[in-house]
Formats: structure tokens, sequence, C-alpha cells
């Protein structure tokens, strides 16, 4: 089994930020979970690769977190409790089970998305309008809040046929095929692991 990689490493297959974020913790093994988040700046990092928040945010969140490492460490404890809470609403709505969805779990994942719909308003930029920070100063729930108001949007604007669970591994992704019949989150990856497989047990039966 090759080692599991890192957050700077992973690859984004989700198609959507919120299940690239998901995805941060499991391994691409079957019932194999791995933890990517191994401190606030990790959750930075994938910020970061994902084009969340620009260059000056991120160093002031680093700063700041640095500053603040309790409040930091809690944003982290907080990270991966809703990134549990996002994959068992992601996998309800994949596998067409959200009826047996445990209420607490949405209750949990309401919470955290009550948070940053409050912290955000309507702001003018150039001359637009667009969704900003309330907040005069970068908050360290801005990044995980990023990830929550992605996966509230996916919800509720993308049809939930195109959420699907990769057949190779536990990685979830969105189907934007032309066909929608996509099967594997990657298939250089997972689709050539499953092709290989499949060859190998077709070959040792002929045997």
């Amino acid at each position: 089994m090759s080692p599991a990689s890192t957050i700077e490493t992973m690859t984004l297959d989700g198609g959507v930020p919120c299940l690239d974020f998901v995805n941060s913790g499991y391994d691409k093994q079957k019932n194999v979970i791995v933890e990517r988040l191994h401190s606030y700046n990790d959750l930075l990092v994938l910020t970061q690769r994902l084009a969340l928040s620009d260059n000056d945010t991120i160093a002031e969140l680093k700063k700041k977190a640095a500053v603040c490492q309790p409040e930091a460490q809690q944003v982290l404890l907080d990270a991966r409790r809703v990134r549990q809470e996002m994959f068992a609403l992601f996998i309800a709505v994949a596998q067409g089970k959200l009826v047996q969805l445990p209420p607490t779990t949405l209750e949990a994942f309401n919470e955290q998305l009550a948070r940053a719909q409050i912290n955000r308003a309507l702001a003018i930029q150039d001359g637009q309008l667009v969704m900003a920070w309330t907040s005069g100063t970068v908050q360290l729930q801005q990044p995980l809040w990023v990830y929550v108001l992605s996966a509230q949007e996916l919800l509720l604007k993308r049809d939930h046929h195109l959420i699907k669970q990769c057949s190779g591994c536990q990685w979830l992704f969105l189907d934007q095929t032309k066909n929608h019949r996509r099967k594997w989150c990657d298939m250089q990856s997972c689709g050539s692991s499953e092709k290989s497989r499949r060859y190998y047990q077709k070959k040792k039966q002929q045997a």
C-alpha cells in the first residue's frame, strides 16, 4: 500500500471546494481514514491551493494564528468535526438515503452554517455588489466557513445525482462530465487501479 498523500500533495478531484475539504480526511484506499489537517496552517494550505483566499489574507491568518494559538487550535478541531458531518451528509445524498440521515448530523452542520451566514453581508467592491465578510479584520474561522458555505451552495443549487462517491475509494466528487457517467474521482489512479484489479481477477478465474 502506497503512503497517503499530504495536504500539499493530495489531488483535488472533488470538483468543488467542500468536497476537496471532505476528501482531506480519507485515503485513496477503501475504508481507510487519514488525517491531513494536522494544524491550522494545513487548513490554510488547502484554502490557498483552491484559491479561496488571496495571499495577503492567508498571510494575515497565519500571523493571527501564531498569536492566538488556542483559538486556532479550536478552529482546527471544529474543522475536523464539521468535515465528518459533511461527509455523512454528502454520502447520504450520493446514496439516495437523505431521509435516513440522523437529525443530529444536520443540526451540527447548521450550527456552523448559521455562524458563517451571520458573518457575511452585501458590500460594494469596485462598483459591484458582492458578498463579503462583515468583520473589519480577518477571523480565524473564515477558512472553515468558506467550506461550509460551499457545501450549502452545492446542496441547494446542484443536482444531487451529480454528487457521487468514487467506485475505487471513499472520495467524493461532483460529476461534471457531459454524459454524467463518471465513476471514479480520478481515472488515472482509481480508474486504472480498478480496471487492473478486474483484469487480474478475470485472469485468475480463467487459470
